[in-house]
């Protein structure tokens, strides 16, 4: 399921960081422990893990805040919009009920030091899935392998969008959500798995001396710093499409609960 929240900007002129995904990460957090704190604390700490597996997930991902009307200064957004949105989506009911209960309870939504009045809350329709999807991103994609430790090199390595094991490593990620979610193994139907980044828009950058790849990074309350290298643009993806419906509800790739790989059926 996937809602659109819509907040109202209460002072004429607020401030965020460019690089403020852990802050709405943050904010959403808050707002589930406005509805069970417990909730909220296991789902940060520990996640979703499948029984005997290692990798734990939590399946929920969130656009871009979406401003209308901003400028960038000094390593900020200033935003002097009346209203600012952004998405999110999860497969877990309990997590959005326990979200949309937050939103409900009374206090403002902080963004770092930015303060907003919760106006809307949207449920959109579900597309209808098949084979053959094509999505823009509302979220930068992440995807990455650990390098060959036996070299000395155990360090994570993020992929390029021009990358052979891009779709690999895609595919790779979706089955092990898959099966956290289900408790068994993916559909095979036959279909062999694909991604391709859309060419024209490829081109059309390339044009303006502009590039998909972007370097974000991550800055807890602590001042930690973790750098992502992602990629923004238009893909087409082939599967089967329960696996494609994955993709869609939790995230592409991974960092999702850090806003990253969350897309849109392109019209």
């Amino acid at each position: 399921m996937r809602i659109k929240l819509t907040l109202r900007q209460e002072r004429p002129v607020e401030r965020i960081p460019c690089n403020y995904s852990y802050h709405l990460a943050a904010a959403i957090y808050n707002t589930l422990s406005k509805s069970s704190s417990e909730f909220a604390t296991v789902l940060h700490d520990k996640g979703y893990a499948p029984e005997g597996s290692r990798q734990k997930f939590k399946y929920f991902t969130f656009s871009n805040l979406q401003i209308p009307n901003r400028t960038i200064e000094k390593g900020e957004i200033v935003s002097r919009s009346r209203q600012v949105s952004f998405y999110l989506s999860s497969p877990k009911e309990e997590f959005l009920q326990h979200l949309i209960f937050g939103l409900f309870a009374e206090g403002p939504l902080r963004i770092h030091h930015a303060v907003y009045g919760k106006e809307c809350i949207e449920k959109l329709p579900e597309p209808e899935w098949s084979e053959n999807m094509t999505f823009s991103m509302l979220s930068p994609l992440a995807v990455s392998v650990y390098r060959d430790p036996s070299t000395g090199m155990n360090t994570k390595e993020y992929l390029r969008y021009d990358d052979s094991r891009l779709s690999h490593m895609l595919l790779h990620n979706l089955q092990a959500k898959y099966r956290g979610l289900f408790d068994c193994e993916p559909p095979e139907n036959g279909i062999p798995f694909s991604m391709r980044f859309e060419e024209e828009y490829l081109n059309r950058l390339r044009k303006k001396g502009r590039s998909v790849e972007k370097l974000i990074t991550i800055k807890d309350s602590s001042g930690k710093e973790t750098r992502v290298k992602a990629i923004q643009c238009p893909f087409t993806v082939t599967g089967d499409p329960e696996l494609i419906k994955v993709g869609y509800e939790c995230g592409f790739g991974e960092n999702n609960p850090m806003g990253f790989g969350m897309v849109k059926v392109s019209s």
